[in-house]
């Protein structure tokens, strides 16, 4: 379909949302000057949410870019996430939204559905971007919907487990007792875990283990040889996934390995606060420590399946002629060179390809990261419209059963839930 008609069934499906969002659109946070234009002047307009050092890395590559040549100038608009999600559709519909945008798995299937974002399966096909031969097959397989690819990497990382090795090494660990499974992730947290005057309240959590994070759910799942939602099917309810979260529920209950009613913020601080000796999560949580003044081991989530971040470079409909998403595909390429993806390191993201080696890396705690990308999944496959009440649902089941209540009827029940929501995709 060409870019331009594209673009028409775009505005037709953008018109029941502008008026649905119209509420949204008027406190959305951003420039309403757009420096892209889709006439052809060479400039493409750009937005992402990342505004700490990784936005400066992302900066300095879309630098270079602009002086690697003199066909295109890439125009970056830093934005809250948020604001982004208020904005896109509307600003889209309006005309002078980006041309390329920053965004996960989730919203870009349903930003394709809608036609928001159209195919870059070019991208793919044309012998000219020869950077994509060096992707991790799992990033590519996650953006591709009926059969069309729609995004190239951007960022993306698998979650890990991170420890202070401090309280690692008052307890005798070494890195000879880095788990290989969950039971023996289980039997190091119950050795992490101090309750020196027996109150049942650890003075030391063995692991900071939100309840309230379906990608940590998901890993748990699969972990234990089941599923969370794949393709738009829902799996949560089967033998594998009972018996999986009993094993958890027991460690929070009966050997109070984590507290429980967290979210991923709140782990952060109880891992930082240096009452809980290992957390769950994704290359942040370096500087995150850093801040408090800890330093981190990692090692691998003990499975070969694992949540990760995976985010995305979208082409819009603002781009309406091929020359445009020419230009959206020359830097997609480019920001995945290998000397991008070395300098991107820098923002303690691991890089979306395989063959770099570890003496090229920023950190070699991102080295050591890197190796853990093929095994990095997106939490669900298959939804576009209600994550949100979804992860509401399960966040809901997974702090009642971390609190001891019955994991087989919470399962039910909350599948039950996700079913009527999945009708409605």
């Amino acid at each position: 379909m060409p870019a331009h008609t594209r673009r028409r069934t775009f505005l037709a499906a953008a018109a029941f949302a502008a008026a649905v969002t119209t509420g949204l659109s008027a406190c959305g946070g951003g420039s309403t000057e757009s420096t892209g234009d889709s006439g052809g002047n060479g400039e493409l307009l750009l937005w992402h949410g990342y505004t700490e050092a990784d936005g400066k890395v992302l900066q300095t590559i879309v630098d270079q870019f602009n002086d690697s040549q003199d066909r295109w100038t890439v125009k970056t608009e830093p934005l809250a996430w948020t604001s982004i999600s208020e904005k896109l559709l509307t600003s889209l519909s309006a005309g002078n939204g980006p041309n390329i945008v920053v965004q996960g798995v989730d919203t870009g299937l349903g930003y394709s559905k809608q036609g928001a974002f159209v195919s870059l399966q070019d991208y793919y096909d044309d012998e000219q971007y020869t950077e994509n031969d060096n992707f991790y097959a799992n990033l590519v397989e996650q953006v591709t919907f009926d059969g069309e690819t729609y995004g190239i990497p951007m960022g993306t990382t698998a979650f890990a487990v991170y420890y202070n090795p401090a309280l690692w090494s008052a307890a005798g660990l070494t890195e000879a007792d880095y788990p290989t499974t969950v039971e023996e992730l289980v039997a190091v947290a119950k050795k992490l875990t101090v309750d020196a005057d027996g109150n049942g309240e650890p003075e030391q959590y063995g692991i900071a283990l939100p309840d309230q994070d379906a990608g940590l759910l998901s890993a748990m799942l699969h972990s234990g040889g089941g599923d969370f939602i794949t393709d738009g099917e829902n799996r949560l309810v089967s033998d594998e996934n009972v018996a999986t979260l009993e094993q958890w529920q027991s460690a929070y209950v009966n050997d109070k390995i984590s507290p429980t009613g967290m979210d991923g913020t709140a782990a952060m601080e109880l891992f930082g606060s240096g009452r809980a000796a290992m957390i769950v999560n994704g290359p942040w949580e370096i500087t995150s420590a850093e801040s408090f003044g800890i330093e981190v081991g990692v090692f691998q989530w003990p499975s070969d399946w694992v949540h990760g971040v995976a985010n995305y470079w979208y082409a819009t409909s603002m781009n309406d002629s091929e020359e445009e998403l020419d230009g959206v595909k020359a830097f997609g390429d480019f920001w995945n060179s290998r000397t991008s993806q070395i300098e991107w390191t820098k923002s303690y993201y691991p890089p979306n390809r395989d063959d770099i080696d570890e003496s090229e890396f920023a950190y070699p705690i991102i080295a050591t990261i890197a190796g853990f990308s093929p095994q990095a999944h997106y939490y669900a496959t298959g939804i576009s419209t209600s994550v949100t009440d979804i992860t509401a649902e399960t966040d809901s089941m997974m702090t009642q059963i971390a609190q001891g209540g019955d994991v087989e009827q919470l399962l039910q029940a909350a599948s039950d839930k996700i079913d009527g929501y999945l009708a409605n995709e």
